[in-house]
């Protein structure tokens, strides 16, 4: 097994960009049509921008950390760079009120998006590609993941809980933003540098596999699903996370207009599930080491789909327990299919490169987090188009009884749907610790 030291390394570096990301998906929007005095549609036309952007830029890093070679390794300087960019960014996005009166508001905010866009590519993409190199045994890996996973609860906590009482704290309105921007920010900077730190002496697998020139951006798209294994990986990723985007679009909707209850509670459900979430890690990888990564899923998403299918039945003045529950369920399971997708990452990279005799850890990476950000850029996008066919009008008080079902729906139906789906595709899903040996032997 790996040390400790850079088992908690590696993980605790995802928090950098999950405390962004929390951070930018719950306040961000609002901050800018609050205190930016921003229409909301342009709002979300530029944040829609930057994320096209970002999800574009991804297999471009990935090929460029596969070109790279420093006496700090591969990838670790990016995620020296990464954490700068991304720290300094968000900031940035989250003072933008400053400039509220420039008559180029939109093209500085517009240029604030990109900049943090451009700092989550740097930084996500070679972490992403680093387990593989990291270690090569399959037990392991699984192992390893879990730190992250641990770092995305965490990072969920502090993004969706700490966030709005940082900002409450600080005197709420543009000046509790900047207060709770720099806090963030500074945790940001501390798990970025000290992953970059505790790696430095991780035991990097050496390998004697080619580098190959895949060409341009497409080719290298084209490439990557060549990968039977890694294209069936594409297609867990995003219909399962399709599904958890419009889940988390709903619940807003679900609290205030169906529960008749504040963001407070939203925010006491978050503190549940990502707590659960957190302390279920080291279950979770005795789980999957024990009945294997597909049992292991599909277990995981028993949990979820059915604490995404309770809420159908949640009504006005729902109580405590019942967030609890729901809580622990979701926490539970999701914390599940996080372990096992992101372990699944690293194996195929490991199939890719045992089958093939290359290095293109990096390019993996690349697409894999394209079809990451595609998938939360479309959830949102399904949710709206669903709403919008229902009628729902934000100054109405009291929603049409069509707009509640569509609520319901893609609170507890279109998610678990889009999980059985992603469950089909993890039965077909043909890589396990056996696969990986009997090609290890084949070499």
């Amino acid at each position: 097994m790996l040390p400790f030291k850079t088992k908690f390394g590696w993980g605790i570096g995802t928090l950098t960009v999950s405390l962004m990301f929390q951070a930018n998906g719950l306040l961000l929007l609002v901050y800018l049509t609050d205190y930016v005095n921003m229409q909301a549609a342009t709002a979300g036309l530029l944040i829609g921008l930057s994320k096209i952007y970002d999800a574009l830029t991804d297999p471009v890093m990935g090929r460029i950390t596969d070109r790279t070679n420093t006496r700090w390794g591969k990838r670790r300087p990016y995620v020296f760079i990464g954490t700068l960019l991304c720290a300094l960014s968000f900031l940035f996005l989250f003072n933008l009120a400053l400039f509220s009166e420039s008559e180029n508001i939109i093209l500085i905010t517009l240029f604030a998006l990109i900049l943090n866009a451009t700092g989550y590519t740097i930084f996500n993409v070679p972490y992403l590609a680093m387990p593989s190199e990291i270690t090569d045994d399959y037990d392991a890996r699984t192992d390893l993941m879990s730190y992250r996973v641990m770092a995305v609860a965490a990072g969920q906590l502090g993004g969706s809980a700490l966030g709005p009482a940082l900002v409450v704290y600080f005197g709420s309105g543009a000046t509790g933003h900047t207060g709770m921007s720099m806090s963030l920010a500074l945790i940001m900077v501390m798990a970025g540098f000290a992953c970059f730190w505790m790696t430095k002496d991780a035991p990097f697998v050496k390998t004697t596999a080619e580098r190959k020139d895949e060409g341009s951006f497409f080719k290298q798209f084209k490439t990557a699903f060549r990968v039977k294994p890694f294209a069936i990986l594409l297609g867990i990723k995003i219909t399962q996370l399709t599904g958890f985007a419009v889940f988390l679009g709903s619940l807003p909707y679900l609290f205030t207009r169906i529960m008749d209850l504040s963001y407070n509670y939203l925010g006491f459900y978050f503190l549940i599930q990502g707590s659960v979430m957190f302390i279920s890690q080291p279950l979770w990888v005795k789980i999957v080491n024990s009945i294997g990564k597909k049992n292991g899923y599909y277990l995981a998403s028993l949990s979820w789909g059915l604490g995404a299918l309770s809420w159908i039945l949640a009504s006005s003045g729902e109580s405590d327990l019942g967030i609890i529950l729901r809580g622990c369920f979701l926490g539970f399971g999701a914390g599940g299919l996080l372990l096992v997708g992101q372990s699944m990452l690293p194996d195929t990279m490991q199939y890719d490169k045992k089958t093939t005799g290359q290095n293109r850890e990096g390019i993996l990476a690349g697409v894999y987090t394209t079809v990451e950000k595609l998938s939360f850029a479309i959830g949102p996008s399904i949710l709206g188009i669903m709403l919008g066919m229902v009628g729902y009008d934000a100054l109405l008080t009291s929603q049409s009884d069509t707009v509640i079902k569509m609520v319901y729906f893609a609170a507890g139906g279109f998610p678990v749907i889009a999980l059985m789906v992603s469950c089909f595709f993890i039965m077909i899903y043909n890589i396990d610790q056996k696969t990986l040996k009997e090609e290890e032997e084949y070499e």
